[in-house]
């Protein structure tokens, strides 16, 4: 199993990163990259697979599924701001559409689900913030769709890590397996940006 993909190598298309259970050899966890150009519109059919929506650059994008539609502000890039954000469940159709007049990066982040919920929007101003660690392994959390924010989910569960420059982001060593000793068996994928609000460069 191979655990690191550097930056291009998991590409599909226009998309600059499509992993799927399948090709990582996990049961659950999936996450794809899209890029749209201005008013390009994709439809996805979520199967059986559920969705968090995140908009990561160039501004918003409109999420539409079983007959609602949810406008997402978005943002410049992911260090400029906190960002709304969609949950898309299983067994439906979605066509996320672009919003504005230049390029938009999404992030969707998918898991293997069995129950089905509801379509859910979540405003930046009500994702909850939290601090972690302290020295050298503090950084910021911003909880969009972890269990304690959104409890609509079946599987799917995400946040973003904001890790100031020198510090480390996951201190003391940790990890979400089925040992004896751990609470939790996640799958877990990490999704790196590294840079500011005017460079940026992705791993």
């Amino acid at each position: 199993m191979t655990l690191h993909r550097p930056a291009g190598t998991i590409s599909d298309g226009d998309d600059p990163i499509a992993i799927t259970p399948e090709d990582a050899g996990w049961t659950y966890s999936g996450l794809r990259v899209i890029r749209l150009e201005p008013g390009q519109r994709r439809t996805i059919e979520t199967g059986v697979d559920e969705y968090a929506i995140l908009p990561l650059s160039g501004g918003g994008a409109a999420v539409s599924a079983e007959g609602t539609r949810h406008v997402l502000e978005g943002r410049e890039s992911v260090f400029s701001r906190i960002s709304d954000w969609a949950y898309v469940p299983i067994e439906t159709t979605m066509t996320i559409e672009s919003t504005t007049d230049r390029p938009v990066e999404l992030a969707l982040a998918s898991a293997r689900a069995t129950r089905r919920t509801e379509l859910h929007y979540g405003p930046a101003e009500e994702v909850a913030i939290e601090l972690r660690g302290g020295g050298q392994a503090s950084r910021q959390i911003n909880n969009f769709c972890s269990p304690e924010q959104f409890a609509g989910a079946d599987k799917v569960m995400c946040v973003e890590v904001y890790t100031p420059d020198g510090n480390w982001s996951s201190y003391p060593p940790h990890k979400h397996d089925d040992s004896p000793d751990c609470e939790v068996n996640n799958e877990e994928i990490y999704y790196f940006r590294i840079g500011d609000a005017g460079r940026t460069t992705y791993t």
